[in-house]
């Protein structure tokens, strides 16, 4: 099974002195939003932060039983 998100680098022109990742949808091609309905992507200083809202973010939960 394929990764849902993605990490890429934030605008690479915008002339940062440091990285910033954002998370890509690789389903829809869309950058992940920080608050919706806003526009601004969520944001990582940190690849390894952007990793670990990776892996949180696409374990399946547990559909809820119905009962």
């Amino acid at each position: 099974m394929s990764s849902r998100y993605g990490i890429v680098p934030a605008d690479a022109h915008g002339g940062a002195s440091y990285p910033v990742w954002v998370i890509q949808d690789r389903e829809t091609g869309r950058l992940v939003k920080a608050l919706p309905p806003r526009p601004e992507p969520l944001r990582f200083y940190s690849y390894d932060q952007a990793e670990r809202w990776v892996r949180v973010n696409e374990q399946r939960h547990p559909d809820p039983e119905v009962a």
